[in-house]
C-alpha cells in the first residue's frame, strides 16, 4: 500500500472523479458510507456520537457520516457545525442541507462564544481539518481542539487528527494551558482514508492518531500508481501474498540449515528465544553456537536445536568449528556481549560467511558500531534490526523523527543493506530507497526478548529461501501479528517474548 503526500491526494481524488467517473459529492457520500460501516463494525459500543464538522472536505466527510448513520435508529447523533454555513465547501454544504432535514439528528452551531458541551459517554468524531493542513492551529481552531482534548471523551479522527501535518512530524498535542506548543487532536482511534499518512508512522506525531484503521474508499488504482512515493504500508494482505506453502513431499532439509550465534553467561535467554522462534517460523534445521555453560540450558529449553559449542565457557570467542558456508542462513548478535574476544570472533565470522544470507541484531550491531570498518564486511542485502539507539550508534545522532528516517534510508542505500528500525510501525528500509512501515504489532511488545524473537523469525525465513527483502518484511509482520494475538488473549501489559513465540502461527 503506497503512502502518498497530501499534495498528491488532490490529484488522486480528481483523477478518480474524472476517470471512474464519479461526482465530487458522490465520492464524499461514498466516504460517509465507508466511515459509517467501519464505525458500526469496529466500535459497536459507541451509540452516542457527536460529530464536529469543519468547512472543507473533511467536514463534508463528517456530515456524510452523520447522514449515513441516520439509517440506524440505535444511534443518538449530534452534528456540531464549527463554521458558519455560508463558509462550507460545496460538498459539505450539500450534506449539511440533507442533515438539517433529518429529524433523528440534532444540529448545533459552534463558535468562539459557544463551545460544545460533551456528554461523558459520547464518541466525539473529529472531522474539522483534513490532510491538507500545513500550519499550526491558532485562535478559534486552537481553542476548539483544546476543548475536545480536555473533554475526557473518546475521540475518533476522520482521516487525520485535526492539527496534524500529513507529511511531517509536529509536536504532540499539549494541554490547554501551554500556549507555546502546537496543538493536535488527541484521538483514541483514527479512520484514515485510502492509506496512512507519513506523519502517523513517526513517533512524535503518530501518537496523536491512536489506534489506526485504514479504510479503502475506492480511489482509482491508476491514479495511485502514477504518484511517486518511497513509502509503503505493509499489510496482512501483503504478508499473505509472500507466504510460500510447504510441499507435501518436502523434508527438513527443504526448509534450510540455519546457524544462530547467540548467548553468553547470564544472557542465554536471548539464544533460547531466538532458537525457539526460528523453529516456530518454519526452519528445517537449526544449529545454535553457544558458550559451554549454555549447553544444558539450550538442550532443555530448545531441544530441537543442534549445538555447536564455543571454546570458551562464558561467551562467543571463536568460529573455528563453524563451517559458515554450509548454512543456508546465519544470524548473530542476540545476547553475545561486546568484549574484545567476541568482537574479534564476530569479525572472523563475517569474513567466513561473506556469501551467506544473514541477519544481525543487538550486540552484533553494537560491535559493528564500535568498529565501523566491519560494515565493509557485510554482504549486500544483509538484514540489520536495530532499535532507535542502535541505529544512532550506526548512523549518527538523530535530531528528530524526519532526520532519523533520512539516516535510516541513507544507511540502507549507501551500504546496500536491509535495515528494520524496530518500534511502533517498524520501518524496513531497502537499498532501493523504499521504506515500508509495518501494520501489525502493539505496545505490549516493548518487552525484554522481543527483538531476539524477531531475529529468529527472520533467520528462519532466510533459511527457507525468502529473499532478504521478503524475509525482513514478512518477518516483521509475523512478529507483530503474533504480538497482537498475544495481547488480544490477555492484555498488552501481560505480553512476554515467550508469548510472542507461541503465537507465531498467526498471520
Amino acid at each position: 500500500m503506497k503512502i502518498i503526500k497530501s499534495s498528491d491526494i488532490q490529484f488522486v481524488d480528481g483523477y478518480t472523479i474524472a476517470h471512474e467517473p464519479v461526482s465530487p459529492t458522490a465520492l464524499v457520500g461514498r466516504v460517509g458510507e465507508v466511515l459509517s460501516c467501519a464505525l458500526r463494525q469496529r466500535l459497536p459500543q459507541h451509540r452516542r456520537v457527536a460529530i464536529a464538522c469543519g468547512k472543507g472536505k473533511n467536514g463534508g466527510d463528517g456530515l456524510a457520516l452523520a447522514l449515513s448513520l441516520t439509517a440506524d435508529a440505535t444511534y443518538r447523533l449530534r452534528v456540531l457545525l464549527c463554521y458558519p454555513p455560508e463558509e462550507l465547501c460545496a460538498e459539505a454544504a450539500y450534506f449539511y442541507e440533507k442533515i438539517r432535514q433529518a429529524s433523528s439528528v440534532t444540529c448545533e452551531q459552534v463558535n468562539t462564544d459557544k463551545l460544545p458541551v460533551f456528554e461523558p459517554d459520547e464518541l466525539v468524531v473529529d472531522a474539522l481539518l483534513g490532510a491538507g493542513l500545513s500550519r499550526p492551529l491558532a485562535g478559534y481552531e486552537r481553542r476548539l481542539v483544546q476543548h475536545i482534548n480536555g473533554s475526557g471523551c473518546c475521540v475518533l479522527a476522520v482521516d487525520i487528527p485535526s492539527g496534524m501535518s500529513a507529511d511531517s512530524c509536529l509536536p504532540a498535542a499539549v494541554t490547554a494551558d501551554d500556549n507555546n506548543a502546537a496543538v493536535v487532536v488527541q484521538a483514541r482511534y483514527t479512520f484514515t482514508l485510502n492509506a496512512p499518512k507519513l506523519s502517523m508512522m513517526l513517533p512524535a506525531s503518530g501518537e496523536c492518531a491512536g489506534e489506526l484503521h485504514v479504510l479503502d474508499i475506492g480511489l482509482h488504482p491508476d491514479a495511485i500508481s502514477k504518484v511517486a512515493s518511497p513509502y509503503r504500508y505493509f499489510t496482512q494482505a501483503d504478508a499473505r501474498q509472500l507466504v510460500k506453502p510447504r510441499k507435501k513431499f518436502s523434508h527438513k532439509g527443504s526448509y534450510g540449515r540455519c546457524l544462530l550465534v547467540a548467548g553468553a553467561q547470564g544472557m542465554m535467554g536471548a539464544a533460547v528465544l531466538a532458537a525457539r522462534a526460528c523453529y516456530h517460523a518454519g526452519a528445517g534445521l537449526l544449529t545454535a553456537h553457544v558458550p559451554g555453560r549454555g549447553v544444558d540450558i539450550m538442550q532443555i529449553a530448545a531441544p530441537e536445536a543442534v549445538l555447536s559449542i564455543d571454546e570458551d565457557e562464558r561467551c562467543f570467542t571463536s568460529c573455528k568449528n563453524i563451517n559458515a558456508g554450509s548454512y543456508s542462513a546465519l544470524a548473530a548478535g542476540c545476547g553475545i556481549g561486546r568484549n574484545r574476544r567476541t568482537a574479534e570472533a564476530l569479525e572472523a565470522l563475517l569474513q567466513a560467511a561473506s556469501s551467506v544470507p544473514m541477519t544481525l541484531d543487538a550486540d552484533a550491531l553494537n560491535i559493528i558500531a564500535d568498529n565501523k570498518r566491519l560494515l565493509d564486511l557485510l554482504p549486500p542485502n544483509t538484514i540489520l534490526t536495530p532499535h532507535v539507539k542502535e541505529l544512532e550508534r550506526l548512523a549518527g545522532k538523530c535530531e528528530n523523527d524526519e532526520d532519523r528516517l533520512a539516516r535510516l534510508q541513507r544507511l540502507s542505500q549507501t551500504r546496500r543493506l536491509v535495515v528494520a528500525l524496530k518500534g511502533a510501525h517498524t520501518a524496513v528500509a531497502l537499498p532501493n530507497g523504499v521504506v515500508s512501515f509495518n501494520s501489525s504489532g502493539n505496545a505490549g511488545m516493548a518487552t525484554a526478548g522481543s527483538g531476539d524473537v524477531l531475529t529468529g523469525v527472520i533467520l528462519a525465513l532466510l533459511g527457507q529461501g525468502y529473499s532478504p527483502e521478503q524475509a525482513a518484511l514478512l518477518g516483521v509482520y509475523m512478529h507483530g501479528a503474533a504480538g497482537d494475538a498475544a495481547a488480544a488473549g490477555t492484555s498488552q501489559s501481560y505480553v512476554t517474548a515467550t508469548d510472542i513465540v507461541e503465537r507465531l502461527y498467526e498471520l
